[in-house]
């Protein structure tokens, strides 16, 4: 089957979505020959079965073996997750929906016609409204699937023909109903044996949806993942038809006993897996009610509602398989009880088989309703609320301006420099042309595209590549003939690598959320040349950004030294040593000769280190759309870092729209235990007094904690569009996976914290009792994007 997975954050790579788009076509064109071959031999049985049934005449296997002939042909046209989801126009979905209840009105009150009399017997009054509410509620359900507008879902398609399944049998037995009114036997064996194999057929859907559930919630009941254990139960299901035949064409009694048998083989399968996912979900609950103790915020948020879709997911699963289990294993009590005491049988079986009927029709209603629930169609789980208190709280501000520690003198020339600081911005072409130019090796021979960090290319590659004459300038400024009013204001680490930088400003602009796919482009010619045709055709080349690694002039500041060295031995001391050496070569770097006046002082006006925050105000003023990108790296360092949290600061106060580029989704995952208990008041700075000034600027830190907290999370894409009951799961999953991590829910063996470091590493101890036979492959990428993060 092709399972497509949902990956919003990742651009798309041509060369893997071809070997994809190939892939599919091969199995799809697999899929088709082996449905054509199954198609074959079905029409081969029922030409075969209408011989015998002309021959034999009507007491023999013949009519089950046709009606369970036509219930396969059902299996053959469908097979879930590979249905292909086509646009249907919506005149045509109206005209069937009409065609739909004019059959089903006519096949409800099919008895009125066939038997108008009341003849004083009320419960078979009953009986026929009930048939009567049945399909006409079943028929409304699938109508109303097919109507609803959403996006293309395999999965949403998949339930769909659950839903149609289950009317046309319900149909059917209706067709049984009035066959025994006429009491025709042929066509009454022909009915039952067309019911119970289009049931084993849709059971067998709704099973292998649930199974999909578990799957993408990395939650599989162990020795049951595997669809082995769905053709047994749909075999035992089909076995039911046959034994039936048995019963007509051979021995009434070996077919009875056949029939048993099967249908408790069939009880025991489902049994099994309506307990197992049962049993996980609600694990998972309790993992999401600790958390959600634990944590607060957008992170609580989502737990919440992770457990909400979680809740109404196990209610679903339990209420569905008990309900089938419960009909099913009462018809085979009656049978057995028919077997072995046939005078009981006989005393009760008006009454029991009254009772049966109004179970099966609750339950072919309920599961309707379910599927449709479960799909997404009908129920999409309301997002939580936001808080508009905290949203308004984080806004407020304490320190206006790094001016206000000037003199009234001054003022007018560092509002001079800030004017000046905001036309350095630079287009995007000009930063391709520049990668290029560093994978070749033409500015800086040491430059590895794949570790080399920003710190390392300013060092190595902007400084000089910016210096004239005796000076210097902005690399920006260099780049570009005329001055630039950016149109996004870049927020990043000097510790993240180059690579992620340049990938996260690219994925900008072809609207990713993610860049990691962008960043393995990025490190090869072909992939550069990739990129470079997408953002030819998408318009985004001429994009503009404000990044201070080229928009502030180094020469002015860092370029002749390392700044203020600590104490040595001292971990400040480490971490000066270690930026004053290249992270690839670890060859300490070379210092600039150059003329050009060196300012630090946040009390010089002429300062170029200390504006951004006004600059920010000053593009949000005079640039339509202005916004901020901010760039998460791998470990998220740059939450905690004092500058980049200031800058994040003055975007929400002047309500300037933040874009958060992450690394991978996996990578929230895997920091989610720091990001969720995240305060700002632990960011480091160079220096205590940068620290200290930055923090005067925020009034509320809780709230804008908080504030933080929600763009990261919600970079996530929840909440933001339509998707189908898997791909909830999917999300549902990834909460309840991180919630894990991070809670100590489980004693010994089940524990999930053990050990120290990345909680993501352990996911697969969670799911001890739950393997899946597929490899945990996801799993795998999560423990390699925890080992990069570390």
């Amino acid at each position: 089957a092709v399972r497509a997975k949902f990956v919003p954050c990742q651009m798309p790579n041509v060369r893997s979505a071809e070997g994809t788009l190939w892939g599919a076509f091969c199995r799809r064109m697999y899929a088709l020959k082996r449905r054509l071959l199954c198609l074959t031999l079905l029409v081969l049985l029922i030409i075969s079965c209408i011989t015998d049934l002309n021959v034999q005449g009507e007491n023999s296997y013949a009519p089950s073996m046709l009606g369970l002939c036509c219930g396969l042909l059902l299996g053959v046209l469908h097979l879930p997750e590979v249905g292909v989801v086509r646009d249907i126009p919506r005149a045509l979905k109206i005209v069937a929906a009409v065609l739909l209840m004019i059959v089903t009105v006519y096949a409800a009150t099919y008895p009125w016609h066939m038997f108008p009399g009341f003849e004083g017997r009320p419960r078979r009054m009953g009986k026929r409204w009930l048939m009567l509410s049945s399909l006409l509620v079943i028929a409304s359900i699938y109508i109303l699937c097919i109507l609803k507008e959403h996006p293309p879902s395999t999965y949403a398609h998949d339930a769909k023909w659950c839903i149609l399944g289950i009317w046309l049998s319900t149909m059917i037995y209706q067709f049984y109903e009035a066959a025994k009114a006429w009491k025709s036997t042929m066509w009454g064996d022909f009915g039952l044996a067309f019911a119970i194999s289009v049931d084993s057929i849709v059971l067998g859907w709704v099973v292998i949806m649930f199974q999909s559930r578990i799957r993408v919630l990395r939650a599989s009941s162990q020795g049951f993942n595997s669809k082995f254990w769905i053709y047994v139960m749909c075999s035992a299901f089909i076995a039911n038809s046959i034994c039936t035949a048995i019963q007509r064409g051979w021995s009434s009694h070996v077919g009875q006993w056949g029939s048993i048998l099967v249908r408790t083989i069939f009880l025991t399968i489902w049994l099994t897996y309506t307990v197992n996912v049962s049993r996980t979900l609600s694990r998972g609950l309790h993992v999401l009610w600790v958390e959600s103790r634990r944590v607060r915020g957008l992170p609580r948020q989502q737990v919440q509602w992770a457990a909400r879709v979680l809740r109404m997911e196990l209610m679903i699963c339990a209420s569905l398989g008990t309900t089938t289990f419960f009909v099913w294993s009462t018809i085979n009590v009656v049978k057995l009880i028919q077997l072995l005491d046939p005078d009981e049988y006989d005393r009760i079986k008006m009454d029991v088989w009254f009772w049966v009927s109004i179970l099966r029709r609750f339950d072919g209603v309920l599961n309707a309703v379910e599927l449709a629930l479960l799909s997404g169609i009908l129920w999409q789980g309301s997002p939580p609320e936001e808080d508009v208190e905290m949203e308004s709280r984080s806004r407020l501000r304490g320190l206006t301006s790094m001016s206000d520690f000037l003199e009234v003198s001054e003022q007018d020339l560092y509002r001079a420099k800030v004017e000046e600081l905001a036309q350095r911005g630079f287009r995007l072409r000009s930063l391709i042309k520049f990668w290029e130019e560093l994978l070749e090796g033409e500015v800086m021979p040491s430059f590895d595209p794949r570790r080399s960090q920003t710190n390392d290319v300013v060092r190595q590659a902007i400084i000089p590549s910016s210096r004239l004459g005796h000076g210097g300038f902005a690399l920006a400024s260099i780049w570009e003939e005329k001055p630039v009013l950016p149109k996004s204001m870049v927020t990043h680490n000097w510790t993240n690598t180059f690579v992620n930088l340049v990938a996260a400003m690219v994925s900008d602009a072809l609207g990713g959320d993610c860049y990691a796919n962008v960043a393995d482009q990025l490190c090869s010619k072909s992939g550069v040349a990739n990129l470079k045709q997408q953002l030819e055709e998408a318009g985004q080349t001429d994009v503009s950004f404000w990044v201070c690694a080229f928009s502030v002039n180094q020469h002015a500041s860092i370029c002749g030294g390392y700044g203020p060295e600590p104490a040595e031995g001292t971990p400040e001391w480490k971490v000066w040593d270690k930026k004053r050496h290249d992270s690839v070569s670890l060859q300490r770097f070379p210092l600039c000769s150059c003329n050009e006046t060196k300012i630090f002082s946040h009390h010089d006006a002429a300062c170029e280190l200390n504006k951004f925050d006004d600059m920010m105000n000053y593009l949000s003023r005079r640039v339509d759309g202005f916004g901020q990108l901010i760039v998460i790296d791998e470990s998220f360092e740059v939450l905690y870092r004092a500058w980049c949290v200031a800058e994040i600061v003055e975007a929400n106060v002047l309500n300037i729209p933040a874009r958060i580029k992450v690394y991978s989704q996996n990578a929230v995952d895997c920091n989610y235990d720091r990001l969720s208990l995240l305060d700002v008041r632990d960011c480091s700075a160079s220096s205590q007094e940068d620290k200290d000034v930055i923090l005067r600027k925020i009034v509320d830190v809780d709230a804008f904690n908080l504030k933080l907290q929600q763009l990261v999370f919600s970079s996530q894409g929840l909440f933001s569009h339509w998707v189908d009951g898997k791909e909830r799961s999917r999300q549902v999953g990834r909460i309840w996976r991180r919630s894990s991590c991070s809670s100590r829910v489980f004693e010994d063996g089940d524990s999930i914290c053990k050990d120290s470091g990345c909680g993501c590493c352990h996911f697969r101890s969670m799911f001890s009792p739950f393997r899946s036979d597929e490899g945990f492959e996801d799993q795998s990428e999560t423990s390699d994007d925890c080992s990069s993060s570390s």
